[in-house]
């Protein structure tokens, strides 16, 4: 059995009622991740009517952890594609991973505002949600996989000319987008939080080998391949249960685990038995910022990080 990585997810929702000073916090938090020797930490994207939400656009706060964090890799977890350029995206990003030595993830999310009927300030209605995901993650990848035709043809740099692109994150709740994933060399997270499915889905191991070795056949290295989880921790040591999360603060009902140090250290050992999978992004719900680092020492003592 290989040993776990960890990585850590950030909604940007505190208990400071200040959303400036809780950059700071997030910074703050990431900062301790990175001491503590986990393996990613990503922002997620989200356009919420909510005062306490820090940020709307995760690549500003990506500038910001990744120029004071030393080796943990940083990223988003993911971006709404279909709401912003391509040409944009694919710039910022890969500026990012090439001033950050080559430590930035770019998640793709099929994700949309919830508020993203309700004004024209996206002005793209004149397309479906699924259909400008799609066009919009051609376009990305198609700007990162043809960089000296497009240069020579169409005179379109995506700076700095010939580096390193992100690693590119497709970001879904199940496996149905693998064969995409093969196709553009994508890494892979499934998110264990979004819809109320079961979390025991044993044939899924056997669809994910299949998906590894036809990547590595195709392309001459594995992808990688993660579980993201959504939880909050209790001092109950009763039977692990899952509920339905009715916080006003986060974007739509998500599958919280409630555990103990000691229950998430038998949940990941038994879902990487599950799975087969080797790495894991944890959502903490704890929303105060200091109990928050706690939990990050907790883990990291707990899996000998």
């Amino acid at each position: 059995m290989n040993k776990i990585k960890l990585s850590v997810l950030e909604f940007g929702v505190r208990t400071n009622p200040n959303p400036r000073a809780v950059v700071g916090e997030i910074m703050d938090y990431a900062a301790t991740a990175d001491k503590l020797n986990f393996h990613r930490f990503w922002l997620a994207e989200h356009h919420e009517a909510d005062t306490s939400a820090s940020f709307t656009n995760p690549e500003i706060v990506i500038t910001l952890i990744a120029s004071s964090t030393r080796k943990i890799r940083i990223g988003a977890g993911g971006a709404l594609i279909g709401y912003t350029s391509p040409y944009t995206l694919a710039s910022n990003y890969k500026f990012l991973n090439n001033l950050f030595s080559n430590r930035i993830d770019f998640g793709l999310s099929k994700g949309k505002p919830n508020n993203v009927n309700k004004h024209d300030y996206f002005r793209l209605r004149d397309k479906t949600h699924s259909e400008l995901f799609a066009d919009h993650l051609e376009a990305i990848t198609e700007l990162y996989e043809n960089e000296e035709e497009n240069f020579s043809e169409k005179e379109i740099v995506i700076p700095p000319y010939t580096g390193t692109p992100p690693a590119l994150w497709y970001l879904s709740n199940s496996y149905k987008d693998i064969k995409l994933a093969l196709q553009h060399k994508f890494n892979y997270c499934r998110s264990l939080f979004h819809g109320l499915d079961s979390l025991d889905k044993p044939q899924e191991k056997e669809e994910l080998l299949k998906f590894k070795e036809a990547f590595h056949s195709q392309h001459n290295y594995y992808p990688d391949v993660a579980l993201a989880i959504c939880i909050s921790f209790t001092s109950n040591e009763d039977e692990i249960q899952t509920y339905e999360s009715a916080n006003k603060d986060l974007p739509n009902v998500l599958k919280v685990i409630a555990v103990t140090i000691d229950s998430l250290f038998d949940l990941l050992i038994s879902f990487q038995t599950l799975y087969g999978i080797d790495e894991f992004i944890i959502l903490d719900m704890e929303r105060d910022n200091k109990i928050k680092k706690e939990n990050l020492q907790l883990i990291n003592q707990r899996f000998e990080l």
